[in-house]
């Protein structure tokens, strides 16, 4: 269904202009009628719309995406059905352009943009996999680059990224929504994990997400996938059995080898020869970019948690510190000299109570002084 401008959706939603096309269907910017807002509505085609299955990826994209509050997370706020039964869903707008585009317009990305990049969508895919969400379908049209976050212009030589189309995400704490069924290969294949390729899709987890945010990483510094053929079965033989080559000088310029090493780790065949999380791919992605040292979560958390000990500014301020407690200490025993016990080996010549006077007779306590205590002072 193609709408024209000026259509109404769900008496809230006024269509401005066609966006673009995708595979699930058409996007549209609209307005919101009661409060002006620019938004991005999502159209599912009529045609996909008569299948069961695609039908219900376009819901849990809905579900999902909803559920997962992260800033680097498309916010999907509405969806409903057009008049003749094309469901639509509502989303923040987001002025920019996706990673495809920028790849295909500038070959690759500088490293330090790469380095932000993989640092927040990690951030957000780390949201969803603690909710035992996997998005699956992670590529460069998946992650888009705004112009304007949070309404402010990003500035030069920053990015802020926002991972979109959560709709053929597997979600592993409900084996009941799932989609497809045993063997089935769901996904874009250059970016899929072994395990994705394989059609094993009870292998399929957090560690599928960093297999493919490597790949990425890998495209970003390099222009080139590392697995590419022309023909899509040829790609999963080439990602289940083979490795990929060297990201050698040549083909990404001043990138240090550390970064090599980090992402051969996550490319690794075997899902428990990655790294643990997908934050801790990301940290080593930036250690190795940057130069800087890995730190490990527990190492953060104790840093964040270890009290720290205000120094002092000089030893002059140390010496002048002491010197004042010395003073206070003083003329506390000063005040109280008559109130506070004193210890056994206290010189018996110097004291009041129970002291041997100069050329006098020991003078002892009244009954009962020893078990009275000094007056508190009010």
């Amino acid at each position: 269904m193609d709408l024209p401008a000026g259509t109404v959706l769900g008496d809230n939603y006024r269509i401005t202009r066609l966006i673009g096309i995708g595979g699930m269907g058409a996007i549209y910017e609209a307005s919101h009628l009661g409060a002006g807002k620019r938004v991005a509505v999502k159209l599912m085609s009529k045609e996909l719309a008569a299948h069961p299955e695609a039908l219900a990826r376009f819901r849990r994209e809905v579900k999902v995406t909803t559920e997962l509050a992260h800033p680097n997370i498309v916010d999907v706020f509405d969806f409903g059905e057009t008049p003749t039964g094309e469901p639509f869903l509502v989303m923040e707008f987001l002025d920019g352009e996706d990673l495809g585009h920028r790849l295909e317009r500038d070959g690759r990305v500088a490293l330090d943009i790469a380095v932000q990049i993989v640092k927040q969508v990690a951030s957000a895919l780390s949201v969803a996999h603690a909710e035992g969400v996997v998005h699956r379908d992670l590529k460069p049209d998946n992650v888009f680059l705004l112009r304007v976050a949070n309404g402010a212009v990003v500035a030069d030589g920053a990015v802020f990224a926002k991972v979109v189309d959560f709709g053929i995400s597997k979600v592993l704490k409900a084996a009941t929504t799932q989609l497809t069924v045993a063997r089935a290969v769901v996904g874009t294949p250059e970016f899929m994990a072994p395990e994705q390729a394989s059609g094993r899709i009870d292998w399929i987890d957090h560690r599928t997400d960093q297999w493919a945010l490597a790949v990425l990483s890998w495209h970003m510094l390099s222009g080139r996938l590392p697995f590419w053929k022309p023909e899509v079965n040829l790609i999963l033989t080439q990602v289940i059995g083979e490795e990929p080559t060297s990201l050698h000088p040549d083909l990404a310029p001043l990138i240090p080898p550390e970064v090599d090493k980090v992402l051969r780790r996550a490319l690794s065949k075997k899902r428990e020869d990655r790294f643990p999380t997908i934050n801790a791919f990301a940290r080593a992605f930036e250690a190795a970019a940057t130069g800087a040292p890995v730190r490990s979560s527990s190492q953060r958390a104790a840093t964040l948690q270890r009290p720290q000990r205000p120094r002092a500014k000089s030893r002059g301020g140390l010496w002048l510190s002491v010197g004042v407690l010395g003073l206070i200490l003083a003329g506390a025993a000063w005040v109280f000299r008559d109130e506070l016990p004193l210890p056994k080996w206290w010189p018996g010549e110097t004291t009041t109570r129970g002291a041997r006077p100069a050329g006098g007779p020991t003078v002892e306590p009244a009954p009962g002084d020893r078990a009275r205590r000094p007056a508190q002072r009010r």
